[in-house]
């Protein structure tokens, strides 16, 4: 009985020490990648920037216009046995069946 647990203790205060020589390891190369990057030029995100607002300018949607509350109301909906709330047009595209 007294093997068993000093084999027990043994176990217990060495299985950790693997994980903690990892964690070394892994901040030792984070540091050396951290340094190794250049300073990104501000002149970059700018133009990004301009590039982004063209896009939405441009931008268009696949679907229908949102529409109004009162043409889309928000019903129950029960979808493959379960109930739930959402607007009419959403329920009977997922196959549901809309109370109301």
């Amino acid at each position: 009985m007294i093997r068993r647990s000093a084999l027990l203790v043994l176990c217990v205060s060495l299985s950790g020490c693997f994980v903690f020589d990892e964690l070394d390891k892994g901040d030792k190369i984070m540091e050396q990648n951290a340094k190794a990057k250049p300073a990104a030029a501000p002149a970059q995100p700018a133009v990004a920037h301009q590039g982004g607002k063209a896009w939405w300018a441009n931008a268009k949607s696949l679907s229908d216009p949102p529409a109004e509350p009162s043409k889309d109301p928000a019903v129950a909906c029960t979808v493959r046995g379960s109930t739930r709330f959402m607007r009419k047009s959403d329920c009977l595209s997922q196959g549901g069946h809309p109370a109301g």
